[in-house]
Formats: C-alpha cells, sequence, structure tokens
C-alpha cells in the first residue's frame, strides 16, 4: 500500500469523514435561538432593541403648547428694501402639520400638563420653522413665534403658561427687549410723515424737557436713530439702581458728544431719548402714544409697557421687570410676536428714510433686530424685501441671546422657504 505522508489514503478518508460529522454537529448548535457559543455572532435587526425608532412630533403635542394661527462681520451696510403697506390676510385655521426635531432640547424633570391647543395656524410646509420652535418651547417656560408671508399669517404658536394661568398665545404680550427700538423708530418714522418732526433736523432738547450740554445741540434725530450720536455707551449702568429713563439720561448728557460722534457706537441712551421725544410730541406716555400711532392703525393690540410691572395676561419672567425702566424705549415694551409681524408686514414705503442701517442690523437675509434682557430674549427679522417677516420671543435663557434665536430661527425660515443662505452674517 502506498503511504502518503504519515497517514495512509484509508486513515485520511476517515479523519474527513469524522470532520464532516463534527462541523454538522457545531453547525446545528450554533442555530439554536439562544447559543452562548462563542465562535457565533449574533444576528443584528435592522431597528436594535436599544436604539428608539424616530417618531416625528407635531407642534400641538407639546407640553404646555398652545398654536395659533451681536457679531459684527464684513457685510454690507444697505439693509433689505422696506416692504410696502399690504393688507393683512385673515389666517384660515388648518391642522398641525408633524415635524422632527433636529435639537434636542433640554429634558424637563417634571413635564408640564399639556395645555388644549386652539386656532392652529401651521404651514405644513415649513417643517424647519416648526422644530426651531419646538426645540424653543421644550426649553423655557413660554415661546412665541409668528411667520407672515404675503401679509398671511403662515405659522403663529406659543406654548406656556401667563401669569392668569391662562394658555399662553402668539396673541400674549411678552417683554421683548430691544426688539423695542425698532418699534419706537417706527413710531418716529409715524411723527414724521404727519409732520411732526424732520428725522435730520437737530433734536429738539428743550421740547423734550432736557438741558445737555451745548455739544448736544446740533445732534440730529438721524443720529440718535443710527446710533452715531456720540452717546455714551452706559453699559451695566441702565440695570442698576432706580428711576426711569428721563431720570437717568441727564447724567449721560452732562458732557459734550463722545470723540465717536459720526461712527456707529451701540448705546441704550439714543432711544431712551427717543422714546423722551415721542412722549413730548404726542403728550403721552412712551406705549400709550405707540399703541396710538403703530399699532391701533393696522388692529394690533397689547401694547404696553414694563415701567409699572407685568399684567396678569403676560409672560411670568421671574424677576422684577420694572428695573428696566430705566430703558424707556430702548428696551421696555411689552408686545406680542403676532403684533409685531403685523407691524413690520405693514410698513409704509416711505420707512425706509428712518429704518436703515446701522439704526437695524442687517444680513443676507434682510434686516430686523434683536433683543436680550435677562429671562427675556427676542428676535425680530425681515426677510425677502419685506415679504417674509418673522418674530420669536421667550421667557427663559435658552437660548441666552436674542441673535441665537435669529440664527436658529431666520436660516429655519428661509429654509423653509427655499431661499436658504447659510448661518446669518450680521452686521453692524
Amino acid at each position: 500500500m502506498v503511504r502518503i505522508g504519515r497517514f495512509t489514503l484509508a486513515q485520511r478518508i476517515a479523519l474527513a469523514l469524522c470532520l464532516m460529522i463534527f462541523s454538522a454537529s457545531c453547525a446545528a448548535d450554533s442555530e439554536q435561538p439562544n447559543s452562548l457559543d462563542s465562535g457565533s455572532q449574533p444576528t443584528m435587526s435592522t431597528t436594535p432593541a436599544l436604539m428608539p425608532t424616530p417618531t416625528t412630533s407635531p407642534l400641538t403635542s407639546l407640553p404646555g403648547s398652545t398654536t395659533t394661527s451681536n457679531t459684527s462681520d464684513t457685510t454690507t451696510n444697505t439693509p433689505a428694501p422696506i416692504p410696502t403697506a399690504t393688507t393683512s390676510g385673515t389666517p384660515t385655521t388648518t391642522a398641525a402639520a408633524p415635524t422632527t426635531s433636529t435639537t434636542q432640547p433640554t429634558p424637563a424633570t417634571t413635564p408640564p400638563s399639556p395645555l388644549p391647543a386652539t386656532n392652529a395656524v401651521l404651514d405644513p410646509a415649513m417643517p424647519a420653522t416648526s422644530a426651531e420652535f419646538e426645540a424653543l418651547a421644550r426649553a423655557n417656560t413660554v415661546a412665541s413665534i409668528t411667520v407672515r408671508r404675503d401679509g398671511a399669517i403662515v405659522i403663529a404658536s406659543a406654548s406656556g403658561t401667563l401669569l392668569d394661568d391662562s394658555p399662553a398665545t402668539p396673541d400674549s404680550p411678552m417683554l421683548v427687549a430691544s426688539v423695542s427700538k425698532i418699534v419706537t423708530a417706527v413710531g418716529i418714522a409715524r411723527l414724521a410723515e404727519g409732520g411732526a418732526l424732520r428725522v435730520d433736523a437737530p433734536v429738539p432738547w428743550a421740547a423734550i424737557g432736557l438741558s445737555p450740554h451745548p455739544g448736544w445741540i446740533d445732534v440730529t434725530v438721524r443720529e440718535l436713530l443710527d446710533h452715531t450720536s456720540g452717546m455714551p455707551v452706559a453699559r451695566t449702568s441702565w440695570f442698576e439702581g432706580g428711576g426711569d429713563c428721563r431720570g437717568f439720561l441727564p447724567t449721560l448728557l452732562t458732557s459734550a458728544p463722545q470723540s465717536h460722534r459720526g461712527t456707529w457706537r451701540y448705546s441704550n441712551g439714543n432711544y431712551c431719548a427717543l422714546g423722551l421725544l415721542i412722549e413730548a410730541l404726542t403728550g403721552q406716555a412712551l406705549d400709550v402714544a405707540l399703541q396710538a400711532l403703530v399699532f391701533d392703525p393696522i388692529g394690533e393690540a397689547g401694547l404696553h409697557a414694563s415701567t409699572n410691572g407685568l399684567l396678569p395676561t403676560d409672560a411670568p419672567h421671574g424677576f422684577d421687570v420694572t428695573r428696566f425702566s430705566r430703558l424707556g424705549g430702548a428696551g421696555t415694551l411689552v408686545v406680542s410676536t403676532n403684533a409685531l409681524t403685523a407691524m413690520t408686514a405693514q410698513l409704509h414705503p416711505s420707512d425706509a428714510a428712518t429704518l436703515r442701517a446701522p439704526g437695524i442690523f442687517v444680513d443676507q437675509y434682510g434686516w430686523g433686530h434683536t433683543g436680550t434682557i435677562d429671562g427675556a430674549v427676542s428676535c425680530l427679522w425681515v426677510l425677502e424685501g419685506g415679504r417674509t417677516t418673522v418674530a420669536a420671543t421667550i421667557a427663559g435663557i435658552i437660548p441666552a441671546k436674542g441673535g441665537d434665536i435669529c440664527d436658529r430661527v431666520v436660516p429655519a425660515v428661509a429654509n423653509d422657504l427655499g431661499i436658504g443662505q447659510g448661518r446669518p452674517v450680521r452686521t453692524p
């Protein structure tokens, strides 16, 4: 018999048969459902048990939700055109469109009880905007957003509870911080249109009841609007101590305008002075005058100042808002997102002479303003040359700045409209 290697041919055949039997036994064992054989790998399902299946979340399902219908950069200082006056359309109630949030909100330890949803106005073609609102709503005590296009509401939603325990709506007044400056500027525009003042004329300090340093005599209303008057910045002084705008502003006018006059230097003092000018020319408190000048003509109500505190129908802010009284026309207004967008959707062509950069902020999408005060954060922006306007306001701290809200909401609106151009590059 011929030997092959160390084994005979018969031995090799026998060995092969043994290996085949052993392999079959192992294969049968590995197919058992609970096998812990170290040589076998568990079969992964297409959706692992520990990976929850993504679900969509309509705005109406938010806890406590009621849905109704400065970084400086080198971009141009020419604002988008001021829109022509339009007639606000009457929104039609529609069902909420499901949206999936791309931002994970901060989980609450005890979620608030859901509030009933009423008068839902939601555009299913705007999922990115809806998702951003959902994130704001889950992270803050109260949140509100309104988007208008061609004069009609396409999104109007609010979450949370007001001081009187009623559900917040997009008509609920909220402290809007420096977004107040846009409202004050529109009030100045209305007075200019009525012939009560000239924007390029010197500020009538005597009519306001102030006697500033002689260096302020030739400072114009335009310079106040543009933050080019040389007004001291003062920074934290606006939020410390008692007193109101009229009592505090004279302390900034005892010396001549500072050396930065003629260049942009953001100061609340400019708009504090403009608010006092409105009061002087109308004989009314600032909020009463602005309601009559700006909001009554377009059928919007509810504007008031935080000087005397909040009303039961306002959003809670968790602190004494009267300490912001020094800001006056620079930051004391309490107004709804519905009213803000109605205002910017129905501006007059002549308003471009007043609402211009650098008094307003501009970016690649359009123009507007941001607002930040402790626990009150706001964004108001105008896109598409006035065709679209958005306002978003929170009572809370997430995000902490009005510019951050604009950075989230404005691109979302633009992406939904098919005009997205990336993160806003805002100036000044």
